[in-house]
């Protein structure tokens, strides 16, 4: 049996959610006037989802009126599941999952990008950069050219991204670098691992960086990759029942999005002491500071969502053992509802 935490944001309160095999994970309903609103997220401690947390430790669903009860199931790759089931109204879901509904012409829709460059970052041991003189501030194809020959530990479902990012300088990964794979090791970063340069997002990012004293080499957070930029790696996915039934609903939930990300960008302290009032659990400040400034530029201006972003997420960041969707048979406009966004922005002038 395993515990999951369900949080019902409208109060700041955590319940604690017990979840046997394929059980529901039902909320618990909270008394007041605000309009209540299932959102399922595949984790509660995941700090992709930064601004969703920043919006809900600002206040802004509540400001929007809404009482959002955060749905963890059993298993992040639950979560489309668990949408269409009817077990949440709404939920967060990365690429892999919202475009394979599409795929399957499933009544799915997507209205709000939560991130949109790519959240893994290349950083080397102290040592190993200070023995091959790596400098951030070379040009791109100096830094990963300066990795030849090593060993660069990465997780089974990003090698993916690792070959774009070496094919952007014209280098291979299968004869430059010695690509290790990493399993459950990979959350002790560079501690007892022998390899040189750690390929990873969070949580192994900022621990090796404020931890283990490693060096960020390439920042692809910031956009500086093209194919890894620009995307729709994140993002709030509704039904498309739930959506006509409910706009004013989904139009709040965009416009407390919206609002989160134009904190990040404006006040990134007012930002950090937001996502500490939201509920994730373990947080540890010396970990979020070293988060926070490398994925502040991946977290988009505005949510409004695009069918170019959701086909070059599509053709380059699926999992590898997970190929890119066919998504020649839809027509992607049906599933996406930019609208509400623009709709949030103009609001807010």
């Amino acid at each position: 049996m395993k515990v999951f935490a369900l949080f019902v944001l409208s109060i700041a309160a955590v319940y604690v959610l017990t979840a046997c095999g394929g059980a529901a994970a039902t909320p618990v309903p909270t008394a007041g006037s605000a309009t209540t609103v299932r959102l399922i997220v595949p984790r509660a401690d995941n700090l992709q989802y930064l601004n969703f947390w920043v919006a809900v430790g600002a206040g802004f669903f509540k400001e929007e009126g809404l009482d959002v009860q955060v749905v963890v199931p059993p298993s992040p790759r639950l979560g489309a599941q668990f949408l269409l089931q009817g077990q949440g109204d709404v939920a967060l879901l990365q690429p892999s999952m919202y475009i394979e509904q599409i795929a399957q012409k499933q009544p799915v829709l997507v209205f709000a990008n939560l991130l949109q460059n790519d959240p893994i970052n290349l950083v080397v041991r102290k040592e190993v950069a200070e023995a091959r003189k790596l400098s951030p501030d070379a040009p791109l194809a100096e830094r990963l050219k300066g990795l030849q020959g090593l060993k660069v530990g990465v997780a089974p479902n990003p090698p993916t991204r690792l070959r774009i990012l070496f094919a952007s300088v014209g280098m291979d990964i299968d004869k430059d670098i010695q690509v290790v794979i990493l399993g459950e090791e990979i959350y002790q970063a560079f501690e007892g691992n022998p390899i040189d340069a750690l390929y990873a997002h969070t949580p192994f990012l900022e621990k090796a960086l404020a931890e283990q004293g490693a060096v960020l080499l390439v920042n692809q957070s910031r956009g500086d990759i093209p194919e890894l930029a620009g995307l729709a790696i994140h993002a709030l996915v509704t039904t498309r029942q739930f959506a006509a039934s409910k706009p004013e609903v989904v139009l709040a939930l965009t416009r407390g999005v919206y609002r989160a990300q134009q904190l990040i960008h404006t006040d990134l302290k007012a930002a950090e002491d937001a996502l500490f009032r939201s509920g994730v659990p373990g947080l540890q400040p010396h970990l979020v500071e070293a988060l926070l400034p490398i994925y502040q530029p991946a977290i988009p201006w505005t949510p409004e969502v695009s069918v170019e972003a959701i086909k070059k997420s599509n053709e380059n960041i699926f999992p590898v053992r997970q190929p890119p969707q066919d998504l020649t048979k839809v027509n992607l406009s049906d599933y996406i509802a930019p609208q509400f966004t623009r709709q949030a922005v103009e609001r807010s002038r």
